[in-house]
Formats: structure tokens, sequence, C-alpha cells
């Protein structure tokens, strides 16, 4: 059997399409938290790149292939930024560098207009798919992604996307798309079956990876319909973290970012039970709550990391405050029956060596928390202005850690 382009083209756009209604409506129904959403936006590109490129097949003119190639390179830049979103990292520059992605790929086609034929701007394409897959299968590699094995599918998926466009773009450049070498391997035809398991398997891996959020949004989203818990959620602890950040600039004071964080939460559950799991949440919240001081300001990523943030003039002063939390936070997990005592880590940050942005802020407390946790128990660990690599002596254990 002969397969033409036309018939592989749909066939390819049937199974994305498939593939992204069932997870975009996955996320409406959970109201999915961001990384979720970023995933869904890369799945909505595939299918706005599949119809573009069925309508080339089908006859259309460049500007249904300079659409295909930009809505490409959208997909594969949203599964990127939605895994810096799952490692809880800055996105700004990240949405920056899809854009000019996408221009790149988009103008690239128009540039050659209808004379370009079917593979113009092909070349600029698959260096941009190849640089943002890179930049992807980095951020699986680090944070709470490399903290589950189910991310290395991810990362997996896209190194063969990265390798493949790379081969694509070399193989084009060097044998032509006239080659039967080419045509055997990279062209349309066997890049649509690649396509396809690439997108299956990415679908499957992405809906894991946000199930277990969800799930641990069901053990920390714990506030009761009064308010009783005041523990705010992420955004409205960064928007009043700012707002602090300001006020206490023009005055001249000290503020300090306490961030925890127990990655270990979603393997208690699942080795002890979802209720353990519970258990094990609330008894960090109340711990938090009960130590700090009452002016403080509490929030929480909706899954694993809580953050605090008080007055600190200095780094001994802001590790003397976390120090004492840590012990709480230890003591209260230890009462917790039927379960073991999870890794924590602490990281601080102080405004002295940060400055008054909310978001470096919590950026360096995030960074030094995920270190801390690296040690293996419960451990404090200050941030530093450049970022180095803490030796372990610069970590404060906690007593009976």
């Amino acid at each position: 059997m002969t397969l033409d382009l036309f018939s592989v083209n749909v066939m390819t756009a049937a199974v994305v399409l498939i593939v992204g209604v069932i997870y975009v409506s996955e996320t409406l129904i959970r109201r999915d938290e961001v990384s979720g959403r970023h995933w869904s936006g890369a799945f909505l590109a595939g299918i706005l790149t599949t119809i573009a490129y069925v309508i080339w097949s089908a006859g259309g003119g460049w500007a249904a292939i300079a659409a295909g190639n930009a809505a490409f390179v959208a997909a594969t830049g949203f599964i990127w930024i939605g895994c810096r979103s799952y490692n809880g990292n800055r996105t700004g520059w990240a949405y920056a560098t899809v854009g000019a992605g996408m221009a790149i790929a988009f103008v690239a086609v128009a540039a050659a207009g209808p004379d370009g034929g079917d593979w113009a701007g092909v070349v600029w394409m698959y260096a941009v798919l190849t640089v943002l897959a890179s930049l992807g299968v980095w951020e699986t590699a680090r944070g709470r992604l490399a903290q589950t094995r189910t991310t290395i599918a991810l990362g997996v998926v896209l190194g063969v996307e990265a390798v493949y466009t790379a081969a694509r773009a070399i193989a084009f450049l060097v044998l032509g798309p006239d080659d039967p070498e080419f045509q055997m391997w990279f062209a349309t035809i066997p890049a649509s079956f690649v396509t396809i398991a690439l997108v299956i398997t990415a679908a499957i891996v992405t809906s894991i990876l946000r199930a277990g959020r969800a799930g641990m949004r069901g053990y920390t989203n714990l506030v009761a319909a009064d308010g009783a818990d005041r523990i705010l959620t992420e955004p409205q602890f960064r928007a009043t973290v700012t707002d602090v950040l300001e006020r206490a600039a023009e005055k001249g004071i000290g503020i300090g970012v306490i961030a925890m964080r127990i990655d270990d939460l979603p393997f208690i559950a699942k080795a002890f039970g979802n209720e353990v799991g519970r258990h094990v949440a609330v008894a960090a919240r109340d711990a938090v709550r009960r130590t700090v001081e009452p002016l403080a300001i509490i929030g929480d990523d909706g899954a694993t990391v809580l953050w605090v943030c008080d007055t600190a003039w200095d780094a001994t002063e802001a590790r003397r405050q976390a120090t004492r939390l840590a012990t709480a936070v230890f003591e209260a997990l230890r009462a917790v029956p039927d379960a073991v005592v999870p890794v924590v880590g602490i990281g601080v940050a102080v405004a002295q060596d940060f400055g008054y942005s909310a978001g470096d802020l919590i950026h360096a407390a995030d960074a030094a928390s995920v270190r801390s946790a690296k040690t293996g128990d419960i451990s404090v660990l200050i941030a530093e202005p450049s970022h180095p690599a803490l030796p372990e002596s610069d970590a404060t254990p906690v007593a009976g850690s």
C-alpha cells in the first residue's frame, strides 16, 4: 500500500485533533494550574499545525505553510514553557523566545513567497525547533521535574524531536529534498509517523504529571470556606509580597522570604495512602502557621511548596527564623501517625542580598530550597546573589533530623 501526502496529513491531523481535544477538555474540567494550561496551549497549536498542513497538501499556498510552521514552533515552545512553569521558574523571557521563533518561522516562508515551494523556510523552522526542544530537555532535567521518573519519557520525547529536526536540517542542506535517502527518512510522510508517536507519548506523560499536581492541590489547598487557613495562593502571595516590598524599600526595612518544600509528598501519598498524605500536608501547614510571626505572610504554590515573607534585616536573622520554623515542622511531621518524616528543603533569601523584587526573592528562596532538599534531611540554606553551588557546610541542619 502506498500512502500519499494528503492521506498521511489527514491521518496525522486526526490523531493530533483527537488527542488535543481530549487533553484540552480535561484542562477545562480540571481548571488546571498554569503548567497544564501551557501544555494545553501546545496541543491547540499542534491542532492548528495539522490543519494548516492539510490545507497546504490540498493545494493551499505559502500562507498555509507559514501558518503551519509558526504553529509547529508554538507547540514545541509551549511544552517547554509548561515545563518551566511546572518547575516554578519565570516564563516572561520564555514567551519572548517562543514568539521570536514563531516570527522567524513565519517570515522565512513569507520572504520566499509563492516561489519558495513546499520547503520554503524549512531550515529556519528546524533550527528553531531544535533549540526549543533542547531547552525543554534541559528543563526536564532540573527542579521538580527532575524528581519524578515520569519526566524521563518527556525528556526523551523532546530529545528525539531535537535530534530528528537537527538531522532533517542537515540532510536537507547536504542531500536536498529530492534525494532518495532524504525522502525515505526525513520527508513529510516519515516525519508524520514520528510526530504521531511523539504526540501520543507527550500527551500521556504530561497528563500523568498534571494529574499528580492536581492530587497535591487536594492535599495543600485546604483553605476553609470561611478562609480560616489564611494561607494565600501563589498569585495572591506574589501580589501581597510585591506591595510589602515596595513599602519596605521606601523605609529601608529588611525583608526575607523563606521557601519550604516537601517534594516527597506525592510519594508518601502513593505509599501510605491519600489520607496519610493529607495529614502530612496539614501538619506542615499548621506548624508553619503556629511558628511564624502573627503578621508574616504565608502562601503556597498549590502543590508542595510553602512560602513565608517576614521582616529580616540580614541573612543571620533570616536563618534563625527559618531554623526555628524547620524545627517546628520536623516535630509536627514526626508526630503524624503511620507516616515517615519526609525530606524538607528550606531556602532563605533576603532583600539585603537580592533587592526588593518579589520575583527575585521568591526565585532565590525556591532555588535554595531545592538545594537544601538534596541534602537528604531538614536543613536551611541561605541563597547567595551569585547563586553558587553551596557546599553542605553552608547548610544548617535541624536538631533531631
